[in-house]
Formats: C-alpha cells, sequence, structure tokens
C-alpha cells in the first residue's frame, strides 16, 4: 500500500475544487497509462473513465471514486497538507481517487480471468456541482453498457475495520434553502419608525423548527437552520434578515411537505411583521439506493475483510451523494467504510478543516472494492 499512500498524500496537498480538477485527471490519466489501461478523458467536465476488458464475455462493472476538493482552510499541520489557501480534502476524495487507482491496479492483474469489463469512473464535481450527472450525460453508463455500479465513502463515525453496506436508501435529498426578510431600517431608538425584520427571522426561526414535527419519527429527517445574519451595529435597525439552512429526507412526500410548509410560514409570517421576503430553494441530489439482492451479494463476498464487523451506519443517513444518479439507472451498491481510530485526530467529522482520516482505510476500501469486481466477474482464485 506504499505507493497507494504516497498517491494519496500527493492529491490532499494538491486539491482542486468542484469543476476545476485538471491537475488530479491528469494525474489519474498518468497513473492509467503506466498501467496501459485505456481510457476516455473530459467526460462530464474533468471526468475519466478507464476500461479494463475481460478475456471473456460478461457484464460491465463501473467503480466509481470522486476527485473534487471543498473551499476549507486546512488545520491539521500534517506534513503533507493542502498547498491550496482555503481548499482542502476535507471530505476525503483523495482516498476515493487513490483508491480507485489502487482497485484499477489490482483488477488489472485478473482481466485474463475476468468474465465482463470493469469501468472505472474517476468523477469530477460531486460536491453539489452535478458531476454524476454531466457524466452520465456524457455516456459514462454506455460503451458498454454498464449492468452494476459500486462506490464508497469513507467515515469518521464509523471505526476502521468497519463497514455499513445496507439495502434501500442509505442517503437523503439533500435541500437547502435561503429566506431573506426585507423590513425598513432606522434608529434603534425609534423603532416604531422602522419595520424589524429581525422579529419576523425570530418568529420564522421558531416556526420552521416545528415543521418536521409533522413528519413521522420512524422517516428520517432534518430541518436545521445553520446561519441568521441581520445588522451590524448596536443602535441600527438593519433593513434585512437572512436565515440560511438545510433540509434532509429521505422520503419524496416529506421533502415536499417541508418545502410546502417552510413557503407557507415564510408568507404568513412576512404578512403578519409586514415585511417582503424572497426564498431561493435549491438541491438536486437523489437518496443512493442500495439493490438488494446485489448489495447483500457484495456484503457476503466482503464480510471477512472487515474485521471488525459490518455495522449500521447513523450519521451517512442524511448525507447527500450523488452516486445516487447511478443508483437511479443501474443496479447498485453503496459502502460507506470506517476511517477512525482511537486517536481524537482521526474522528473530526466530514467536511472539518481537521478532518484526517486514518490511512489503513486504503487497504480496505481497495480490497472492499476488488473483491465485490472479482466475484461479480467470476473470478475464482484471487
Amino acid at each position: 500500500m506504499e505507493e497507494t499512500i504516497k498517491n494519496r498524500r500527493y492529491l490532499h496537498a494538491n486539491p482542486e475544487l468542484s469543476k476545476k480538477e485538471k491537475n488530479t485527471s491528469e494525474f489519474v490519466m498518468k497513473k492509467l497509462d503506466n498501467l496501459g489501461i485505456n481510457y476516455k478523458s473530459k467526460v462530464g467536465g474533468y471526468g475519466v473513465v478507464g476500461l479494463i476488458e475481460g478475456a471473456y464475455e460478461g457484464p460491465t462493472i463501473m467503480i466509481r471514486g470522486d476527485m473534487d476538493a471543498l473551499p476549507v482552510e486546512e488545520l491539521t499541520n500534517l506534513s503533507f497538507a493542502s498547498k491550496v489557501h482555503n481548499v482542502m480534502h476535507a471530505c476525503g476524495h483523495d482516498i476515493h481517487t487513490a483508491n480507485l487507482i489502487a482497485v484499477a491496479t489490482a483488477l488489472n492483474e485478473f482481466k485474463d480471468e475476468m468474465h465482463g469489463n470493469v469501468k472505472l469512473c474517476f468523477q469530477p464535481a460531486e460536491e453539489g456541482s452535478g458531476g454524476a450527472l454531466s457524466m452520465i450525460n456524457d455516456g459514462v453508463l454506455e460503451d458498454p453498457k454498464v449492468d452494476y455500479a459500486i462506490g464508497m465513502h469513507i467515515e469518521p463515525s464509523l471505526k476502521i475495520g468497519t463497514a455499513s453496506i445496507e439495502t434501500g436508501p442509505i442517503t437523503s435529498y439533500p435541500r437547502f434553502f435561503k429566506i431573506k426578510l426585507i423590513g425598513n431600517g432606522g434608529h434603534g431608538s425609534v423603532p416604531y419608525k422602522s419595520i424589524d425584520p429581525i422579529v419576523a427571522g425570530v418568529r420564522l426561526y421558531e416556526a420552521l423548527n416545528s415543521i418536521t414535527k409533522e413528519i413521522s419519527p420512524i422517516n428520517p429527517n432534518v430541518l436545521q437552520i445553520c446561519a441568521f445574519n441581520a445588522g451590524e451595529a448596536p443602535a441600527i435597525i438593519p433593513d434585512e434578515c437572512e436565515i440560511m439552512g438545510t433540509i434532509r429526507t429521505h422520503y419524496k412526500e416529506d421533502k415536499e411537505l417541508i418545502k410546502k410548509r417552510l413557503y407557507e410560514m415564510t408568507e404568513t409570517i412576512a404578512k403578519l411583521f409586514n415585511v417582503q421576503y424572497e426564498i431561493d430553494y435549491w438541491g438536486i441530489s437523489i437518496p443512493v439506493l442500495n439493490d438488494e439482492k446485489h448489495t447483500l451479494l457484495a456484503a457476503n463476498w466482503v464480510s471477512d475483510i472487515f474485521d471488525k464487523g459490518l455495522v449500521q451506519s447513523e450519521t451517512f443517513k442524511l448525507a447527500g451523494e450523488d452516486f445516487s444518479r447511478y443508483s437511479e439507472l443501474v443496479p447498485s451498491t453503496f459502502l460507506v467504510v470506517g476511517c477512525s481510530n482511537d486517536d481524537p485526530s482521526t474522528q473530526y467529522g466530514l467536511h472539518n478543516a481537521k478532518f484526517n482520516p486514518d490511512e489503513k482505510v486504503l487497504y480496505y476500501g481497495m480490497m472492499a472494492l476488488s473483491t465485490i469486481a472479482l466475484n461479480y466477474l467470476e473470478v475464482k482464485d484471487f
């Protein structure tokens, strides 16, 4: 795994944001060139799609690894910390990319025994930028047609040596909102001459936090307000108050209910406090759906690899993941792989500036994805 760790550390030190993964893409292509693996570049942006053709006819399995980083200033003090200001691999995509290169290296050794093909999908722009859809539109699931797709995400809430491989929806519909309440600012000593948007904002904050009480507690759901901004001075009533947050649900009907109630409550409170309002509401991802038949087989194939056991993942279930666009179209299995140990430095969450996964996860990820692929393509001895 020495080469894989080296690759991961290079990628970690040289992160690139969504739709700007030029250097990462070129790095991947050089690795595939060294392996003699044919590939297509500029698929859905800076995506790279390699193809390992088996000696025998059979299905095609696609293995996906995402490549983009986040706009986060790294605070790990690692020797290979990001060299790029305010850009960091704080979601583990450096691990995913290096892992897929390792998988390509391993599977390439078995191509003469494979009954089918392996498509290697190095995806750009996973972080809310529609990378999977762009690759699908550029034909990543065709030529040859993909029969089964697999992927993984590392997760620090799970210990190293464990993984969650569950059927059904394993992530959420992630949605985001920004509500602007527009009043009429003025001097703090004469509030009756103003229309205070903060009062409306406080009432709206309280109302929005009651919406999820209308949904069955059995259905996973979250509405979380993450920003409340208004004013900059102690004696000036501002003109505007802005509220931002995220919504996560597993089920479409819950997603639609929360959106409907958010609009209704905003309109009602705006009228009540005589303010104007604007709502921005966005998000395109859908839940990752793990196909029951394929996923149960995959879990059985890799159960011995994860020596600390297969577990349930709570944290990841309300995450967003655009692998969902593949799982919408072809049978899929997505693994959530533990990456923390007893050292507190490895336990920071995804998107945290101190995120620092245990690099042993590279071994577990490579072994798991390779094992699923080799079993699926009927390679007997490996």
